[in-house]
């Protein structure tokens, strides 16, 4: 039971506690809303008003709290990226988001149809415009991309569509099963396919359905764009148009015009396992080529990055309606092709891997790389004894100790990302908090009685609600200042035993109450509405 006085007569008994309510919320004298430990020196950054905005000082013992000295170091403590993420990596996320909710204009929406499948709002890729095919390179039909939502599950994925094709009846199932159970960090998982009429087409599409990847670029546009050329005029290594140049053209090829090679070992080794894993599987890539392979991040904004995933898995499989005719061939392509690949990266031309360019290409790696990368490319890139088929484990020897630096690297930019979900977390649970508080605050009417939220439980936590976000200074200014909010959500969601003084607007009524029994009340508070929604309507 709570102790309600009335102002007039007890109010110099709770005179020190008012006066202790209001010391703690003065922005001139917030002593104890931060913790301060005893080894901590004073000497910090700049404090600011959303320090505490992750965690509250109520996770510090009372005894290991020390006042500085100087009230000038009052406001001194981390600065604000030591409580939330890093506005890069925030950029970045809120890009993805942007791609990911990303709608078509209203004229291309309306020349959509509304659902293909179980998925809608569907999205051009290649286009601004809709329905505009293109003959794809790597598959040899017309095709089109497109973002859409599942309608039950509501994941965004991509949607590949193939015009013109018939879709093969001959274990189609079985194959479309096989691919759908790779799962790798370096490939993008295939959803589903299915037959589809509903872009009013002559013939019906097959579409392919993948994970959607947000903010990635293929690994021909990161690197072989027309701002990345190697070189120009004679100093280009490469004579493609064959006309007369010195015997000095091309020979001092700038390094500078290169990729760094740690860059190219990091492409290796997820390439490498991605081989790994088809071939294990008895499958095979079939589609490694740049334009398929995704690197996430966008070069034009400068936040490159050097994931890589290959795109398109399993089209000509399930076209063709078989895997196992000549799957050992293709896996001894994929080598080559991975050879061709490394090769090209390497040269930073994709004239490179022709087979007219092959020695000067081979110069260029021995005279800028180290004589592991051009041993890899060459064992790969040259074809295999059909005695003898190649492996691509075999590349592991050449990778050496560059496989631990790799990893190294993984594990932390994984303890980066934990540490900045570790700021956000508390958030989180604030934000919950107070929206399940601001479900029973205020509610105008509840089991026929409209007083329900002026009354009983109801009633002190619309004063600790007051005590939180409506707080005034001395001279009736209002205290906006974030630590207190915090430390009071935070002692309130513990359940605390510290005492506070609640008062309500028109003074008449004064309330010292501690966040344990403050807690309770908001339990049974919001119990009665849960147990209400359960049976009320009946």
């Amino acid at each position: 039971m709570f102790s309600i006085l009335i102002l007039f007569q007890s109010y110099f008994i709770l005179v020190d506690a008012a006066v202790d309510a209001n010391t703690r919320i003065s922005p001139d004298n917030n002593l104890d809303f931060y913790a301060y430990s005893q080894a901590t020196p004073y000497s910090m950054q700049q404090l600011t008003d959303d320090d505490l905005l992750m965690g509250g000082s109520s996770h510090y013992d009372e005894k290991e709290r020390t006042v500085p000295p100087d009230m000038s170091s009052v406001r001194q403590a981390r600065p604000d990226f030591a409580y939330f993420m890093p506005d890069e990596l925030r950029t970045e996320l809120l890009r993805r988001n942007q791609m990911l909710t990303a709608c078509a204009n209203l004229d291309v929406a309306a020349a959509m149809p509304e659902r293909v499948g179980d998925y809608y709002d569907l999205v051009p890729l290649d286009s601004s415009q809709a329905n505009v095919p293109h003959k794809s390179r790597t598959f040899r039909y017309q095709t089109i991309s497109y973002k859409a939502t599942h309608i039950r599950t509501n994941a965004v994925c991509y949607l590949k569509r193939i015009m013109g094709c018939k879709l093969p009846t001959v274990r189609s199932y079985e194959i479309v099963e096989a691919w759908k159970k790779i799962i790798h960090a370096n490939i993008v998982q295939l959803r589903e396919v299915f037959l589809t009429k509903d872009f009013d087409d002559d013939q019906p599409s097959i579409i392919f359905v993948y994970d959607f990847l947000p903010c990635c670029e293929t690994l021909q546009k990161r690197h072989f764009s027309a701002n990345n050329s190697l070189l120009k005029g004679w100093s280009n290594p490469y004579n493609i148009s064959g006309e007369d140049r010195p015997f000095s053209a091309g020979k001092g090829t700038n390094q500078s015009g290169l990729l760094a090679e740690s860059l190219i070992w990091e492409y290796v080794v997820q390439i490498s396992s991605l081989i790994r894993t088809l071939h294990a599987a008895s499958l095979s890539c079939r589609c490694l080529h740049l334009s398929r392979l995704l690197v996430d991040g966008d070069s034009k904004t400068g936040r490159t990055k050097s994931r890589v995933w290959l795109s398109g898995v399993g089209i000509f499989d399930i076209l063709e309606g078989t895997i196992q005719g000549a799957v050992h061939q293709h896996i001894q392509n994929d080598l080559q092709d991975f050879g061709r690949l490394i090769l090209m990266l390497a040269c930073n031309s994709i004239v490179g891997a022709q087979k007219e360019h092959l020695q000067t290409s081979l110069e260029i790696v021995q005279r800028s790389y180290s004589p592991d990368l051009k041993n890899l490319i060459l064992h790969f890139l040259v074809p295999s004894n059909t005695l003898k088929p190649r492996n691509i484990n075999e590349c592991m020897p050449m990778i050496g100790a560059r496989f631990y630096a790799h990893i190294d690297n993984l594990h932390v930019r994984g303890d980066i990302l934990e540490n900045e979900l570790a700021k956000e977390l508390d958030s989180g649970r604030l934000f919950r908090l107070i929206c399940k508080l601001n479900t029973v605050l205020e509610r105008p009417e509840h089991s026929m009685n409209q007083a329900w939220s002026e009354t009983g439980d109801r009633y002190i936590l619309k004063l600790f609600r007051d005590f939180i976000f409506h707080a005034i200074g001395f001279e009736g200014e209002p205290i906006l200042d974030m630590a207190h909010i915090v430390q009071c959500l935070n002692k309130f969601d513990a359940g605390s035993h510290d005492k506070i003084c609640l008062t309500s607007r028109d003074e008449q009524n004064v309330i010292i109450v501690s966040y344990s029994e403050l807690h309770q009340a908001f339990e049974r508070a919001f119990t009665e509405l849960m147990n209400y929604g359960g049976t009320g309507t009946s």
